[in-house]
């Protein structure tokens, strides 16, 4: 049974053509060649999931009888290349053959950065019940949730996290977890310098054995294309600033569902009312009238592509405090390459007046007006 709209239904191969057919999309080779891929990996793993007799036969022509048996995706390549949207279209489309009536759901999408904050959550719930292994019973929790599991922007940054990756999305895969994995590195550049890498090596192993690796060979930057042409500060603000704000947002995002999401960093929640993909459409009194420190805005920035954000006020004696986390948030999408659209009460050069960070703000001024260049915008 399907569910879901008719296109999402679709193979990800015949919505990247009819999104050609639409104009909404250019041709890129080799998005084409990746869609293909991810067309026989919805093959395989439906031929896994559904105990029939064609389910069987198919299962015969393809050599992939158990969800085992299936190797996954590890897609890298360049920024702005169409990797999340590939697996928007891969998900979607498994999604709505999903009604396999197994116990364990058949597959679940998430940013990496999501996922390492869920997995620092189960595995400290196994701590509390006095686990003989934390991080495994954490990996039997995780491999339930999902027989596929879909991960946008995989990247290692700090020690912590890659050992207990090491460990936790070992087991995950032992245990039979499919992977179809987006990144802008290459398998073997992941975590490249780290402390103590060489504890992470044989887990880079185990992602190359269980995951077909593939590049979305360089091509066309889409995103930085239509980042390129959109105007990226507007002031002051008004009901014009608003309205082209509303439009960059609709623009960058696409056909892409919006809802709600949550950055959850060290046990505290941070809520984003308007959410599509890797790009998230928020205030700045959400970000920056709030009590968050700059490990907050790394961890934003890990979660999104970029940001559009309304209404950055100029900066006097009265909100320092403010000024201060929005020279946070600029260093981290800076640093991480992100992007920023914004309106604001003046301009870039003429937004800080106050007293307690007026040479620390010059760099957030000259980064600013970086980011907002025409064509340097990217992820």
């Amino acid at each position: 049974m399907l569910t879901g709209t008719p296109d999402q239904h679709l193979y990800p191969s015949q919505q990247l053509a009819l999104k050609i057919a639409h104009g909404t999309l250019k041709h890129d080779p080799a998005q084409a060649k990746i869609a293909l891929l991810l067309d026989r990996l919805i093959d395989d793993v439906m031929a896994a999931a559904a105990p029939s007799l064609g389910a069987y036969l198919k299962a015969l022509v393809t050599r992939r009888s158990s969800f085992a048996d299936i190797k996954g995706l590890y897609i890298y390549g360049g920024v702005g290349r169409g990797k999340t949207m590939l697996m928007d279209m891969f998900f979607q489309a498994l999604a709505a053959r999903a009604d396999t009536g197994a116990s364990t759901p058949l597959v679940w999408r998430l940013h990496f950065h999501d996922f390492m904050v869920l997995a620092q959550d189960v595995i400290h719930a196994a701590r509390n019940r006095n686990a003989n292994d934390p991080i495994e019973e954490a990996a039997a929790v995780l491999a339930h949730r999902g027989k596929v599991v879909c991960f946008d922007e995989m990247e290692v940054r700090d020690i912590a996290d890659a050992m207990i990756l090491a460990r936790l999305f070992g087991s995950m895969l032992r245990l039979g977890t499919i992977v179809l994995a987006t990144s802008n590195r290459q398998v073997d550049d992941l975590y490249k310098n780290g402390l103590h890498r060489d504890r992470f090596l044989p887990f880079i192993e185990l992602l190359k054995a269980r995951c077909m690796i593939c590049q979305l060979d360089d091509g066309t930057d889409w995103r930085g294309a239509m980042l390129a042409a959109l105007p990226a500060w507007h002031c002051p603000v008004n009901a014009v600033s608003d309205a082209a704000l509303d439009t960059a947002f609709e623009t960058l995002v696409g056909h892409a569902e919006v809802s709600s999401d949550t950055v959850r960093v060290a046990g505290r929640d941070i809520v984003f009312d308007k959410v599509a993909g890797d790009v998230g459409y928020v205030s700045f009194a959400s970000l920056c009238d709030v009590p968050l420190a700059a490990r907050d805005y790394l961890a934003i920035a890990g979660r999104f592509a970029g940001l559009v954000m309304a209404n950055i006020p100029r900066f006097t004696t009265a909100n320092e405090n403010a000024a201060r986390r929005f020279m946070w948030l600029i260093d981290a999408l800076y640093d991480r390459n992100r992007f920023l659209i914004a309106s604001a009460e003046d301009k870039i050069e003429s937004l800080y007046h106050g007293d307690q960070w007026h040479f620390e703000f010059s760099r957030t001024t000259s980064r600013l007006g970086e980011m907002t260049q025409r064509g340097h915008l990217h992820q």
